[in-house]
């Protein structure tokens, strides 16, 4: 009842707030620096770092592989597979690993280097160079890391499906509560 009241109440000011604090965050992240540091804490909160870590570098390597299968020497096929990576910190990443391997670096040591893509990707690609088969050793990459993504999708999925059932419960709770608690104050009074 009282949250019925102060909705009432404060409604409109409360929808006229969230309109603003929707707004500034929209104007805050169309700054390119307020949206690299969002995306640099997008890949420092536990839960989502490996999932959108995963997802960006299948792209990537993906990618790659075509670009490389193609016919395309490393370094072009390198500028263009930036392209899919969304995250901004990842692909400064990227742009650097670019430049190091302009500079002479092997594309596995300078995908380490970075510190921000999966060891098993990194290895994957040192083995591809090391062996000449850098086209396939992409494409295994990529599918590992698919593979991995659709775990993490299955896993969050699941995880999903308890707390929303949690949530749901409790919005019962609160609803049988608001509507016995004054039946049974009723009959405490009555019984006096």
């Amino acid at each position: 009842i009282a949250l019925s009241d102060g909705l009432q109440a404060y409604g409109l000011h409360l929808l006229v707030l969230f309109i603003a604090l929707i707004l500034l965050v929209r104007w805050l992240l169309g700054k390119p620096a307020q949206r690299l540091a969002w995306h640099r804490l997008q890949l420092r909160l536990p839960l989502i770092k490996r999932f959108i870590l995963t997802q960006q570098s299948l792209q990537f390597a993906r990618t790659l592989a075509i670009l490389v299968g193609s016919g395309l020497d490393l370094m072009q096929s390198l500028k263009v597979a930036t392209a899919p990576v969304t995250n901004l910190y990842l692909k400064q990443a990227v742009i650097n690993a670019t430049e190091r391997v302009r500079e002479g670096s092997p594309l596995a040591q300078a995908l380490e280097q970075s510190g921000s893509f999966p060891p098993m990707l990194v290895y994957m690609i040192a083995s591809g160079e090391q062996s000449g088969e850098l086209e396939q050793m992409l494409a295994r990459a990529a599918e590992n890391q698919q593979a991995e993504f659709e775990t993490r999708v299955a896993w969050l999925v699941g995880l999903f499906e308890p707390a929303l059932i949690l949530v749901m419960g409790c919005v019962v709770l609160a609803i049988v509560l608001a509507i016995l608690l004054p039946i049974l104050q009723m009959n405490n009074l009555t019984a006096l």
